[in-house]
């Protein structure tokens, strides 16, 4: 099984990446969340090496990639840990700030659910791991509970986007 990690949010990322991979998972991680978990000697595989397709446009551009969508939905990427850049309002131009990839990304994994465990909460590092360490997997009701949050995590994500959106002329 893989893990593709894609987190604004580093908290706990380091320990969760570690135990992971003790556990034979291997991880896939954008550049940021890549280079933090590889600054602790724990193996990961950057996004562009697994999708053979360089990063575009500063980085902005790096998961919307067929590879990454296909492991999702076929559950090859069981796990996809991903906590989106911050919508900033306060900028000229906010839009500008909207993540586009993690987004895609948590559709992805809610869609196939069943197939897929998808975090967006560091909050969960910890119980996630102990079910794996305890069952050997995620039960279904705890991927739908996780499906659950990830979409709530998108309806207020996508909510601040809407306000701006109205209040553009």
């Amino acid at each position: 099984m893989k893990a593709i990690l894609s987190v604004f949010n580093k908290d706990r990322i380091v320990e969760f990446a570690k135990a992971l991979n003790e556990f034979g998972i291997e991880l896939i991680a954008t550049k940021g969340t890549a280079a933090e978990i590889s600054m602790h000697g724990i193996e990961v595989t950057r996004v562009s090496e697994f999708t053979g397709f360089h990063e575009m446009l500063d980085g902005r551009i790096k998961t919307l990639h067929p590879r990454i969508h296909a492991g999702i939905t076929t559950g090859e990427i069981g796990i996809v840990a991903v906590n989106l850049i911050p919508f900033d309002t306060s900028r000229e131009d906010p839009l500008a700030s909207m993540d586009l990839g993690g987004v895609a990304m948590l559709r992805s994994a809610i869609r196939n659910f069943e197939l897929v465990a998808v975090i967006v909460n560091p909050l969960r590092y910890n119980a996630i791991l102990k079910e794996l360490v305890k069952a050997g997997a995620l039960s279904h009701s705890t991927k739908l509970v996780l499906a659950r949050e990830a979409s709530e995590y998108i309806v207020a994500y996508d909510s601040k986007i809407d306000i701006v959106l109205k209040r553009m002329k």
